[in-house]
C-alpha cells in the first residue's frame, strides 16, 4: 500500500544554521533509503530557497515521480505560517507530516511528528524575550497534547523533554532522529593521518571557535582562558598563538574585546563564512574551543574533529554524549583556565597522549558519520508501523 509522507522543511535557509543543515541531511539520507519503496513524498519548503533545495535533492540524483517539492510563501513568518497550514489541508490527508524543527499547526488531519532540537529556551530563559518563551513553551504543549509523535536529535534533549515538558507521563510517541557529521562535510577529503600529527609539532599555535558569541555558547569563558593564558609562562614555548572566531558579532560582545588586554594571543574575528571558507579553519587550527554551557548536539565539534582537529570542550551533558566520559572536559569545577593550559601543553609535549586521543576522536568520528542513516532508518520504520 502506497505511503503518502509530507516532509516540512520550511526551516531551511539560505544562510545555513544548524537546523538546516539538520533538515537537509535528514531529508536526502531519507529519499535515500526509499528510492525503491512505495512512498510518495511532498517535501514543504520556503520559495526563497526551493530552488537551493531542489538542486541539492538533484545533485544527489534523488527527484523522481514520487518526490514533489512544493513552494511555501516565506516572506513573513506569520504569512509562512498560514500558507503551509493552508496547504497541508488542502492537499488531502497523509500517512505522516514530518516537521525538522517545531513549526505552528492548527489541528490538521493527518498524524504529525515534530523534530525538538534543543531547551536552550528554557536553560538560559534569561536570554530571551518573555513572548519567545511563552511562545517557545506553548508549541511544546501542542506536541505533548496534540501532535502524534515528537523526534528527539540525542539523549539529552529526551531528559531536557522529560524534565520540562514530563513527557514520559502522556504516553506521547517519541522517536529517536540524531544528528551527525552533514554530507556537506563528509564530501571533503579528510587530513592523512602524516599531516595531522605533523601539525602538533609546530610552534605557532591555533585555536578555532565556531558559534555565536554570547554567554549561552560560553563565550565568557573562552575570554578567561584566553586572559589566564596570555600571561602563562607556557606561552613562551609557541612562537605565536591565535584565536580565530567565526561567528557574529553584537556591539556588546565588540566592546568586549576591544577592553580586552592581551599581548601574546592574537584575536581574529572572520563573521560569518560558508563551508568552503570554514572547513580550511576546521582542518588547519590544532584546537576547537566549545565551553557551551548548553546544546542540543554540537555540530561545529563533530565538524572539528572529521577534520582532525582537537576538541576543547565543557562538562555538558550533550558533550558526555558525545564524546563519553573518557574525553576530558573542562568547566569551573575542573578550574578550566589552567586544566585547558596543561591539557594543550600535554599534546604538544606527550606523543603517546596525542595520539590516543587521536584514535579516540576517531571512534566517534566513525559513529557520527553514520547517525544520519540511523535516523532516516528510525524514521522509515515508524512509518512502516502507522
Amino acid at each position: 500500500m502506497t505511503k503518502k509522507i509530507a516532509f516540512v522543511a520550511t526551516s531551511y535557509i539560505k544562510n545555513y544554521d544548524g537546523i538546516s543543515v539538520y533538515t537537509e541531511n535528514l531529508l536526502l539520507e531519507f529519499l535515500k533509503k526509499i528510492q525503491n519503496q512505495d512512498i510518495i513524498v511532498d517535501i514543504y519548503t520556503g520559495s526563497s530557497v526551493l530552488e537551493l533545495l531542489v538542486g541539492r535533492i538533484s545533485a544527489e540524483n534523488l527527484l523522481n515521480k514520487n518526490i514533489n517539492v512544493k513552494a511555501v510563501n516565506d516572506k513573513k513568518f506569520l504569512v509562512k505560517i498560514l500558507d503551509l497550514n493552508f496547504q497541508l489541508i488542502k492537499n488531502g490527508r497523509y500517512d505522516l507530516i514530518l516537521m525538522s524543527n517545531f513549526m505552528p499547526t492548527l489541528l490538521l488531519p493527518s498524524k504529525t511528528l515534530k523534530v525538538i532540537h534543543d531547551f536552550s529556551v528554557n536553560n538560559f530563559s534569561e536570554l530571551y524575550s518573555k513572548g519567545y518563551l511563552i511562545y517557545h513553551n506553548m508549541l511544546l504543549r501542542y506536541a505533548k497534547y496534540f501532535d502524534y509523535a515528537i523526534g528527539y536529535i540525542s539523549n539529552t534533549t529526551l531528559d531536557d523533554l522529560n524534565k520540562f515538558h514530563s513527557i514520559n507521563n502522556s504516553n506521547k510517541k517519541l522517536v529517536y532522529l540524531p544528528n551527525g557529521i552533514p554530507f556537506k562535510v563528509r564530501n571533503y577529503d579528510r587530513p592523512s593521518d602524516e599531516n595531522s600529527f605533523e601539525k602538533y609539532k609546530q610552534k605557532d599555535l591555533s585555536f578555532l571557535v565556531v558559534g555565536r558569541i554570547n554567554k549561552h555558547k560560553g563565550f565568557d569563558r573562552i575570554l578567561e582562558f584566553c586572559e589566564y593564558f596570555d600571561k602563562d609562562e607556557s606561552i613562551k614555548n609557541f612562537n605565536s598563538v591565535t584565536l580565530n572566531i567565526v561567528g557574529k558579532q553584537t556591539d556588546e560582545t565588540k566592546q568586549i574585546f576591544k577592553d580586552l588586554e592581551l599581548k601574546n594571543i592574537k584575536l581574529v574575528f572572520h563573521g560569518f563564512l560558508n563551508d568552503e571558507q570554514l572547513n580550511p579553519f576546521y582542518m588547519n587550527s590544532h584546537f576547537c574551543i566549545f565551553l557551551s554551557r548548553n546544546e542540543g548536539y554540537g555540530l561545529p565539534l563533530v565538524e572539528s574533529m572529521w577534520f582532525k582537529s582537537i576538541p576543547i570542550i565543557s562538562n555538558i551533558s550533550i558533550f558526555n554524549e558525545l564524546m563519553t566520559d573518557k574525553y576530558p572536559k573542562f568547566d569551573e569545577k575542573t578550574d578550566y583556565t589552567s586544566s585547558i593550559v596543561s591539557f594543550v601543553n600535554k599534546i604538544f609535549n606527550d606523543e603517546k597522549y596525542l595520539k590516543e586521543q587521536k584514535e579516540f576522536i576517531e571512534t566517534i568520528v566513525s559513529k557520527e558519520q553514520a547517525a544520519y542513516e540511523m535516523a532516516a532508518t528510525n524514521l522509515i520504520k515508524f512509518i512502516e508501523e502507522l
